[in-house]
């Protein structure tokens, strides 16, 4: 009788088109959990989050001038392999560059440049990675003058906190501050002065299979029917997309409720005044808007799309997952909708966790925007502390 594959050679086998196309990632962040995490900086040490202009140099020049960033991103996020992992995430490179490409991306090309940059494994399989969880508030300022994005960024992998940058883009419609990392070509929070900011939260996943491991094969069949359905964009790449062309919140908030995606996505959008706000929950080609004070978790509240949706951190036994119940989460950020949040102050439990990694505030009416890094506190692993001193950027629109 053949031998019954075991779990974890499951995820070996599947782990390059889960991880191109939304899903576990799990045998990589098993290894991860056991390499020792960097200890934080202590209070007055915090180190400053760099700023890079990429004007002139594109994200190519980026990752040319912080290879070595990079590739402790690469580390941080796949962690130390075994000799059969390593094998199973450079075929997930070739799968994740072959199916951006045909996905139509206009940045395909250039993560095959970060990639030849890197020298080594990993670049095309995280720019299509999906899998993260985030909470987010699309509300007015605590003037009531204009509209501010309020964002946590939830990932389990060490490092993004401490390895989080901003970057200086252009496109057509103009100018726009990206906070992310050396390698990444999408967009998962920005902010566009004079225009709108925006940020992605993980959408709930179609759940398949009732079972004790029905994450990870949940994940496994919505990426195999993902990567072999009609190819749409990656919400990242959208959402960058929409940065460098449109002029304004409406033309945004347009484009991100047209274009069919990869893979569901929760978008949050705000303008420039304090009528100017909304959520927008998407699937492949459907979407849900809520316009006003609105707040993102990682499941739907707001659309009622057909299938078994299963919200990301709730029921999910395989996970380990601290950051609790998606309508607290929600709650809680929303409490915050019109009030003053100096020093981050909305950033608590269950928002914060010990999967945070990032706190960001913008409000592009004003040209504003703070970013601090988080990592997984050492004395207790569901929740997390600054890693990074606070970065107050005021683009003098």
């Amino acid at each position: 009788m053949p031998r019954r594959p075991s779990r974890r050679r499951f995820l070996l086998g599947s782990s390059g088109l889960v991880a191109v196309l939304g899903g576990s990632f799990a045998h990589q962040k098993w290894l991860n959990r056991q390499a020792a995490a960097a200890p934080a900086a202590s209070g007055d040490q915090l180190p400053q989050i760099p700023v890079f202009d990429a004007r002139n140099v594109g994200l190519v020049g980026f990752a040319t001038a912080r290879r070595t960033r990079m590739i402790a991103l690469r580390d941080a996020c796949i962690g130390p392999l075994t000799p059969l992992a390593k094998l199973s995430v450079t075929a997930g490179d070739q799968l994740a560059a072959h199916w951006l490409h045909r996905s139509g991306s206009p940045y395909a090309d250039e993560v095959d440049a970060i990639a030849q940059i890197a020298g080594t494994y990993g670049v095309p399989l995280l720019n299509t990675s999906y899998e993260w969880g985030c909470t987010a508030l699309a509300a007015p300022s605590a003037a009531q003058d204009s509209a501010r994005l309020l964002r946590s960024l939830d990932w389990s992998f060490d490092g993004l906190g401490r390895l989080v940058e901003v970057v200086r883009q252009e496109g057509p419609a103009g100018e726009f501050w990206n906070v992310t990392w050396p390698g990444a070509a999408g967009v998962l929070t920005a902010m566009a002065p004079g225009r709108f900011a925006a940020s992605i939260n993980q959408a709930p996943y179609l759940q398949h299979i009732e079972s004790i491991d029905a994450p990870s094969l949940d994940s496994a069949i919505n990426a195999w029917r993902t990567y072999f359905a009609k190819p749409h964009l990656p919400a990242m790449h959208l959402l960058r997309q929409v940065f460098e062309t449109a002029p304004d919140y409406r033309a945004a908030q347009a484009r991100l409720e047209a274009t069919p995606l990869a893979n569901a996505t929760i978008f949050t959008l705000v303008g420039l005044g304090p009528d100017e706000t909304c959520v927008i929950e998407c699937t492949r080609e459907d979407h849900a808007t809520r316009s006003g004070i609105a707040s993102a978790a990682n499941d739907w509240q707001y659309g009622a799309f057909p299938g078994n949706w299963q919200g990301i951190g709730e029921d999910d036994d395989d996970s380990n997952d601290q950051r609790g119940d998606n309508a607290e989460r929600s709650a809680a950020i929303e409490k915050f909708a019109g009030r003053p949040t100096e020093d981050f102050a909305w950033l608590q439990t269950p928002i914060l966790n010990g999967n945070t990694r990032l706190a960001v505030e913008a409000d592009p009416r004003k040209g504003e925007l703070r970013v601090r890094g988080y990592e997984t506190a050492p004395d207790d692993e569901d929740s997390a502390n600054p890693v990074t001193a606070t970065l107050d950027l005021q683009t003098g629109i």
